[in-house]
């Protein structure tokens, strides 16, 4: 069985999942009064750019244990057929318990304009399992259409693409830059699975995040959900935590997952600020 990973997000960063339940080191608790946050600036959007040297440390949780860990970093600014882009790379591995029975090695890369913040290039290298995927996908956002292209089969296709799409590790790392509020809704143009999807995410509320291994955050809590030619796809539940600070680090994401129960992505580390 391959396993359907779930990005944000997100950010994710990268697509990554897994657990709360009997997992110790954290908590949330709501606020329920604005009175509570600091400043204002916590719903501003405080930057233009994404910053470079960033790298996020992950722990992927499951029934209280941990089965694997990720990392997302910022590696620098490369030229992609002319323009200047973000080269952003997110890397998920099994622990070696996991690795009995399917082991997983994901790697991940976004090229990212710098200005127009879409995307120009997108790579995966997959091993779950038995299975394998070595794909490239390059857009030409000024024809808006994309080529998908597979190392492993030599296969190669060509799609429509809506305009300033990203790929999923593009829209994690735009929608940290964006404005936020509680009960605003963010769209995100995405492009995942050669399918162009209207990534929407809510900003629900603020929570206070308590991770054991780095501090105690305010944070926006938020859902994220996608529609394919206007029918609304849910893969399971989703929550994110994001910070509501200048960094926008992403905290932790909650997914329940069909068979496999209850999944926590929890930061544990990140450099570069």
């Amino acid at each position: 069985m391959r396993l359907k990973k779930l990005s944000v997000c997100a950010i994710l960063a990268a697509g990554l999942l897994f657990v709360l339940q009997g997992c110790s080191g954290i908590q949330t608790k709501k606020i329920n009064s604005s009175a509570e946050l600091p400043a204002p600036k916590v719903i501003e959007k405080l930057s233009s750019s994404i910053r470079e040297g960033e790298k996020l440390k992950f722990s992927v949780r499951w029934l209280g244990m941990e089965v694997g860990t990720a990392e997302a970093t910022v590696k620098g600014i490369e030229e992609i057929r002319g323009r200047k882009a973000y080269h952003i790379e997110a890397l998920a591995r099994s622990n070696s318990l996991i690795d009995l029975v399917y082991p997983v090695r994901d790697e991940h890369h976004t090229y990212l304009d710098t200005e127009r913040f879409h995307s120009l290039r997108y790579e995966k290298i997959i091993q779950e399992g038995r299975y394998r995927a070595d794909e490239v996908m390059e857009y030409d956002q000024e024809n808006h259409t994309a080529t998908y292209y597979s190392r492993k089969n030599k296969s190669r296709k060509q799609m429509f693409i809506a305009k300033d799409v990203k790929d999923q590790l593009a829209a994690a790392y735009w929608f940290r830059l964006q404005p936020m509020a509680v009960g605003d809704t963010v769209h995100i143009p995405t492009e995942a699975d050669e399918k162009n999807w209207d990534l929407e995410v809510k900003i629900l509320q603020v929570d206070e995040v308590e991770l054991d291994k780095l501090d105690t955050f305010r944070a926006f809590q938020i859902e994220p959900m996608a529609t394919f030619q206007g029918m609304f796809i849910r893969r399971g539940k989703i929550r994110g935590w994001i910070s509501a600070d200048e960094k926008r680090l992403p905290l932790m994401m909650k997914t329940k997952v069909p068979v496999l129960g209850t999944v926590t992505v929890v930061l544990v580390g990140y450099e570069g600020w």
